[in-house]
């Protein structure tokens, strides 16, 4: 059954009934089933129009980034994990498909949550750094969970290729292709300090 559908019982079963919270818990269901039928939708989309160029328009990347952390909040603070945002440049506005740009930037952002599983808690930190550079609008998701060794850094966007036990190796390798449909890159570091940092970096929309 839907883990947020048995909460919703939970809460309205109490004595008195918990409606706040109920009613938080079913606007984040709604909207995780809105985001599920955008991704279906822009599956459909991708098999009766191959060209992605025609799902190309301006994204304002700052936006997506706070959609994707409101999506994620409650895991965020269950996992006791700071998230904060930096933008070098004021607003971002990106060329990309929107519904594509907001898969990848989540499907970081769960990486980085899984990594930090490992680490001790209080030190559990995600920063998302925004800026511009020749023409392109880059985003870095950056953690503290334990990082990835520098010899496996090449090979983290290879299918079936997974740091984590149990990690079916996939979804970098999705998000890599998703990005370079849209003329991007994507790329992956281990950091100095600790953990590791990916970065998006997708075309400036024309001014």
């Amino acid at each position: 059954q839907n883990p947020s559908a048995l909460l919703d019982c939970y809460l309205l079963a109490d004595e008195p009934p918990d409606l706040d919270t109920a009613r938080r818990a079913m606007d984040q269901a709604a909207q995780q089933a809105r985001r599920a039928a955008d991704v279906v939708g822009r599956l459909r989309r991708a098999v009766e129009r191959p060209d992605p160029a025609a799902s190309l328009q301006p994204v304002a990347l700052q936006d997506t980034v706070a959609a994707a952390l409101h999506l994620l909040e409650p895991q965020l603070r269950r996992q006791g994990v700071t998230a904060r945002v930096e933008s070098r440049d004021g607003s971002i506005c990106v060329l990309a498909d929107p519904v594509g740009v907001e898969q990848v930037i989540h499907n970081l952002l769960m990486n980085a949550l899984q990594a930090l599983e490992q680490t001790p808690a209080g030190q559990r930190q995600v920063l998302l750094t925004l800026w511009r550079d020749a023409g392109q609008g880059l985003l870095s998701v950056a953690d503290t969970g334990p990082g990835i060794a520098p010899e496996l850094v090449p090979r983290v966007f290879e299918p079936f290729f997974s740091t984590r036990e149990g990690g079916l190796g996939l979804g970098l390798n999705l998000c890599e292709t998703l990005v370079q449909r849209m003329g991007g890159r994507l790329q992956a570091a281990a950091r100095a300090g600790g953990g590791a940092a990916f970065t998006l970096q997708l075309p400036l929309a024309p001014e």
